[in-house]
């Protein structure tokens, strides 16, 4: 009897492991596009780039329904499209590395999910695609692109160059049905937002910098360790009269610690930049110590390439100073903010105050500052005048300024109020301007309605704001509205 009852609940859990295999398998071929994107970003490694884009809720937020001609247009191709896929959720995609030198990807992979499988084929049929058939995928290659559409998903490719369109949506597919991404890839994908980003730091570094194959042993398993699970995460979105891109470093503190970021200084930068009201702001604090060690050890020939960008002299004088020529010069503090009347700085005045910290060599810096400035201007003191213009130079750094002198602090936005603070900042301050007189290209005139523009970076990540001056109505909406009167008064122009 007992040898009985072994062998009936040996049987029970074959057949249940059986059974739940089968099911496993089945159900990784009925997953929709966020779990195949999880699924296809841990299954290839190349895969450095990822997210996706809520297309509807852009176009919605748009109201490219009051566009005039577009309505007619989109709204019907979208219709036809709804019959098939599900277009009110996310786009998903993933980039596969190397990127090319004009940044395109070697691959690009789009996920959409299939609302109806019947409909979606008859869609691509009326387009005059005739679809073929692997196993349960219905495919077409046109040229570098390649689609492929199995039960709930569709799969777009793009692939510069010949490929085997066939072979690579093949594998596109098995690989969906892989394991899950875990941890932070999984939590970019599930990230809400109008459009979110993902960046496999490790993954990047590995398939785009060939340098990293000539590194020591040592020094390769140490940025391995830094880089390990790391992602830059990214999300946009578009609100009422604003716009937010906001990007988070998922690192660990070893690798933010090595890193350039040097945040919460205060207003030790401010206030070395005078007085006055500012309608535009830089300022930059980084620890270039670190920064210039971090690329010495791994990345030797980003450094030589900054330095081509300098004068004869001040390369000269880099590459005299032996290693971390950079922070020996320079103390990693520099900012400027333009100020007086906005108008007429665009055109001939240009009133500012600037500042360039200096570091332990910096005299060297000093001198070239009084060879080129000795014939050209007067001194006093220990400040050059020329005209407007008005430079000093000491121990703490050189500043220079244009324009009317403004003693007492800084009078920032209240938007700017944490200007100077961060590892990296800047706003600039549209509504204090008379853009509309401004000499732009048509397509930079869309500046007319913005209020402001703040960047702040630190080592937890960054922020981007732009604000409309009108509150009330969703960004994409204004921007829209403004490019379609743009259009229309060019068309009336030419019809008159």
């Amino acid at each position: 009897m007992k040898k009985y009852n072994k062998s009936l609940i040996f049987t029970i859990f074959t057949l249940s492991g059986i059974l739940f295999v089968s099911s496993c398998s089945s159900d990784s071929k009925e997953r929709d596009a966020a779990e195949s994107t999880s699924a296809l970003i841990e299954g290839n490694e190349k895969i450095v780039a990822f997210g996706h884009i809520s297309a509807m809720n852009i176009l919605n937020n748009a109201d490219y329904k009051s566009i005039p001609k577009v309505n007619v247009i989109l709204g019907s191709v979208l219709g036809n499209w709804k019959k098939g896929l599900e277009i009110d959720k996310p786009i998903y995609y993933a980039l596969e590395a190397p990127f090319a030198e004009n940044g395109t990807p070697e691959t690009i992979y789009a996920l959409i999910n299939v609302k109806n499988q019947d409909s979606l084929s008859s869609i691509i049929s009326e387009m005059g695609y005739a679809l073929d058939k692997e196993g349960d995928i219905s495919y077409h290659q046109e040229d570098d692109v390649t689609f492929g559409i199995r039960n709930k998903l569709l799969i777009i490719i793009s692939k510069p160059g010949d490929y085997d369109g066939k072979a690579k949506i093949k594998e596109a597919f098995t690989l969906t049905e892989g394991d899950l991404s875990e941890d932070k890839a999984e939590e970019i994908i599930e990230q809400k937002g109008d459009i979110v980003s993902g960046v496999d730091i490790a993954r990047l570094l590995s398939t785009s910098n060939t340098e990293l194959a000539k590194l020591s042993t040592e020094k390769k398993d140490h940025l391995d360790e830094l880089v390990e699970d790391a992602y830059i995460k990214t999300v946009a979105n578009f609100t009422n009269g604003m716009a937010t891109v906001e990007s988070f470093n998922l690192f660990s503190e070893d690798l933010k610690d090595e890193l350039f970021f040097k945040d919460k200084n205060g207003a030790t930068l401010v206030s070395k930049l005078g007085g006055g009201d500012p309608w535009m702001g830089v300022a930059m604090n980084l620890d270039l110590r670190k920064g210039e060690s971090f690329l010495t050890d791994y990345l030797p020939t980003a450094q030589k390439r900054l330095m081509e960008d300098f004068p004869g002299e001040a390369k000269f004088a880099l590459l005299a100073l032996g290693e971390n020529p950079f922070s020996k010069l320079f103390s990693g503090q520099a900012g400027v903010v333009l100020k007086g009347n906005p108008k007429s700085a665009m055109g001939m005045e240009l009133e500012y105050t600037s500042f360039l910290g200096l570091g332990p060599k910096g005299d060297i810096l000093q001198q070239i500052l009084d060879q080129q400035f000795s014939i050209l201007a007067e001194k006093k003191g220990d400040t050059y005048v020329m005209g407007d213009l008005r430079v000093q130079s000491n121990k703490k750094g050189i500043f220079a300024s244009s324009g009317k002198e403004t003693g007492g602090k800084l009078n920032l936005p209240p938007y700017a109020k944490n200007f100077g603070e961060d590892s990296f900042s800047l706003f600039i301050a549209f509504e204090k301007m008379d853009v509309a007189s401004l000499d732009l290209e048509d397509e930079a005139k869309v500046v007319e309605i913005l209020q402001y523009v703040t960047i702040n970076v630190n080592r937890d990540g960054s922020k981007m704001v732009i604000a409309a001056k009108n509150k009330n109505t969703n960004i994409l909406k204004q921007v829209t509205d403004f490019y379609a009167k743009q259009i229309m008064g060019k068309i009336d122009s030419m019809g008159a």
